[in-house]
């Protein structure tokens, strides 16, 4: 019954979500953050996203273990400790489960990147630049194979009982015998075997240039698994029933340089097994003084692969994280990330986010009891501790309003054992990342709704969950949203004109052979007629038409705060200081054509008025205004002027002279020819000739506002 009313609850919430947001902009609008993604561009102190998507306790984890080395490269469950590979020292430290740490064995080399535990306790190193392979046994190393090439990437036991060793910059594997007997098992075009993997009858490769994982068996035969697009395949794991897991990263680090400098990089692979004595190891890539490349916007910064009988398929994709291990805990997969040292377990409907860690990056995830993690920058050994009834917080990215806003109250959906011991605070600001110019957190509220009333105006909010120890392991917080309101901003008008006279607008689909488009008569309130179409514009596109007398004004107008919008338009002559006339109002619509033959000739000025009243109160209403260029309003069509010896004057008092054509005896019309060649004035003459003996000539003329007149031009003119 609880469950039944939580999940009520929460859908009542969702309900809400999306029905505000059909609310007009400055009517109230909601953040909402209910989901994974929603979650996870915020801060996590000792809580973590469940699979659902919810805030929840984490695994918590304690730093045990510290390293004064620059990076640690690779890493080895060893018992109940660890077995650790640095740079650019290149030692090997044994950490106890203590969290006591001891040089184990300094390589002449300066970088470990490949490190093995044996089922026997033997811990094998391979080192760089100068690539070699040692056994470490009762404290001190011992060279047992030296491949003659520049990188040893990753060292595991096969299982027929060779011991593989992967190789750069040239792609090879190699396979050392019980006896100490080494040959050469592949050889690749690839540049780099990165990563090695046991599975029962065959070993998994991972290469970086190409992204290829390869099956290789104990005759070396080789066959591709998978081509990545990405081009690194950076760890493996193994999960139930036979499935195998890999992780593939876009960004290839300069392994060239990484033995000789401190931006090392090393391998990734993890041979994690829940059952310590079977060798457990990881090693990885790590950048030590930068963050991997970003991929291009759209691609996937790492993907997770899994392989399923004989089929792999992409069950991730990570945009914000480059993963740097794998491995199976706790009955499902187990994902390390960097740069921001976040930690994830896939179960079957998704990522869960368990913990974060300060240190960038996780190369190391370990069964177990507990389970624990290996990072480097900062170099450490985390252990999940005994007690995970410990406080945690949350502080989510800052929320954008798109402009100065009032905010209004938080809601949460989900449970607590202590509603009391969850306690909301916020802060505001007008930068988007929170510096000194934002305010100071407000002190924690907690119920199921948190009024923001005290909290001052900004553009942006940050709200901060802050859950004590009494809140109960079992708390969930599933939904979160925040309402506010935005100050409300004038409309912006940045285009008022007239159409050419006697064009009208109507919708694309207007058909006029079974639509029609009848003029709306004007009411007692005003004297223009406009046209209402019988059908709307589904799309808001527009067609032009002509009517003989109308008039069509059309504008550019939007919001700040996105509101609905009203127009206003009024009228009066130019030049005039009198009163503006009404023409139309509560306009919906960025056009308006009317009939403007009830206007005497002259020239006028149309001010158009914008609001967003539909969406405001009253006392909150913005408006802005904007007065048009001259319209020249013209029903009068040009008038003879002089007339002599073939030359034609014509006049008109408002509008240029745009048509010229002349018609003898009642044959067809052809142009006049202008006098100086151009019709483009108001006062225009124009060649009239004609035989001496013709009996009708005729002078058809038409002004810019399409006025047109004939006149019958006598015999004493021509």
């Amino acid at each position: 019954m609880k469950r039944t009313v939580q999940r009520v609850a929460r859908w009542a919430l969702i309900l809400a979500l999306g029905l505000a947001g059909t609310l007009a902009a400055t009517e109230v609008r909601i953040f909402q953050q209910q989901s994974r993604s929603d979650f996870a561009d915020g801060e996590l102190d000792g809580l973590a996203i469940g699979v659902d998507g919810s805030l929840r306790r984490a695994a918590h984890f304690e730093r045990l273990a510290e390293i004064e080395e620059p990076f640690v490269f690779a890493a080895a469950k060893s018992g109940t400790g660890w077995v650790l590979a640095t740079g650019n020292s290149g030692r090997v430290i044994e950490v106890s489960a203590s969290g006591a740490s001891d040089v184990l064995w300094t390589a002449p080399e300066p970088e470990i990147f490949a490190l093995f535990r044996d089922h026997d306790g033997t811990v094998y190193a391979g080192s760089s630049p100068d690539g070699k392979v040692y056994a470490l046994r009762g404290g001190g190393g011992e060279e047992i194979f030296d491949p003659q090439e520049t990188y040893i990437w990753a060292i595991t036991r096969a299982p027929w009982g060779d011991l593989l060793v992967a190789t750069g910059d040239e792609g090879k594997l190699y396979a050392i015998g019980r006896g100490g007997e080494s040959r050469l098992l592949y050889a690749s075009d690839e540049p780099h075997f990165r990563s090695l993997h046991a599975l029962e009858d065959r070993v998994l490769v991972g290469t970086s240039g190409e992204g290829l994982i390869l099956s290789v068996d104990e005759q070396g035969v080789v066959r591709t698994l998978h081509d990545a697009d990405a081009p690194e395949v950076v760890a493996f794991a193994t999960g139930e029933n036979g499935d195998w897991y890999a992780a593939v990263v876009a960004s290839e680090a300069g392994l060239a340089s990484s033995s000789r400098s401190a931006n090392g990089n090393g391998n990734g692979n993890g041979n994690n097994k829940q059952d310590e004595d079977e060798g457990e190891s990881v090693q990885v890539s790590v950048e030590a003084a930068s963050q991997p490349e970003t991929p291009p916007k759209g691609e996937a910064r790492s993907v997770i692969v899994r392989g399923r009988g004989g089929a792999v398929e992409e069950i991730e994709r990570l945009t914000d994280e480059t993963v740097y291990s794998l491995a199976w805990v706790e009955g499902r997969l187990w994902v390390g990330t960097g740069v921001e040292g976040k930690v994830y377990s896939r179960h079957d409907d998704g990522l869960a986010l368990e913990t974060t860690v300060a240190d960038r990056q996780v190369i190391g995830v370990f069964g177990g009891t507990p389970p624990s993690l290996v990072t480097t920058n900062a170099a450490a050994v985390h252990r999940v501790a005994p007690d995970a009834e410990v406080a945690g917080s949350y502080a989510s990215k800052p929320l954008d309003a798109r402009s100065v806003a009032r905010f209004g109250t938080l809601r949460w959906v989900g449970t607590a054992g202590d509603e009391a011991a969850l306690r909301y605070a916020f802060r505001t600001g007008s930068s988007s990342k929170p510096d000194q110019t934002w305010s100071a957190w407000t002190e924690g509220a907690s119920g199921r709704e948190v009024s923001l009333a005290e909290v001052p105006s900004g553009r942006y909010l940050q709200w901060r969950l802050d859950v004590a120890p009494e809140a109960g392991a079992d708390t969930r917080v599933s939904a979160v949203e925040i309402s506010y309101r935005q100050s409300n901003r004038p409309p912006t008008i940045t285009a008022l004109a007239a159409l050419p006279p006697g064009q009208v607008l109507v919708p694309a689909s207007f058909n006029p052979g079974d639509q029609t488009y009848e003029p709306a008569h004007p009411n007692r309130d005003g004297i223009f007629t406009r046209l209402e179409p019988s059908v709307r514009s589904s799309n808001g596109r527009l067609k032009t038409l002509w009517r003989r007398g109308y008039l069509t004004l059309r504008w550019e107008a939007g919001d700040p705060n996105e509101d609905q919008l009203e127009f206003a338009l009024h009228f009066r002559r130019d030049g005039s200081e009198g009163e503006w006339l009404p023409l139309a109002d509560e306009l919906e619509e960025t056009h308006y054509g009317f009939d403007a033959t009830v206007l005497p000739d002259g020239i006028y000025r149309i001010r158009l008025t914008a609001s967003d009243a539909p969406a405001n109160p009253a006392d909150d209403v913005a408006r802005v205004e904007r007065v048009s260029p001259p319209i020249v309003v013209d029903h009068s069509p040009p008038s003879l002027g002089t007339a002599s010896a073939g030359l034609v004057e014509i006049v008109d008092e408002l509008s240029p002279i745009r048509g010229a054509e002349v018609s003898i005896d009642a044959a067809e019309w052809v142009p006049a020819v202008a006098k100086d060649g151009l019709l483009d004035g108001r006062t225009e003459t124009v060649i009239v000739e004609s035989p001496p003996e013709a009996e009708l000539v005729l002078l058809r003329v038409m002004d810019a506002a399409f006025n047109t007149t004939t006149f019958e031009i006598s015999g004493d003119s021509r």
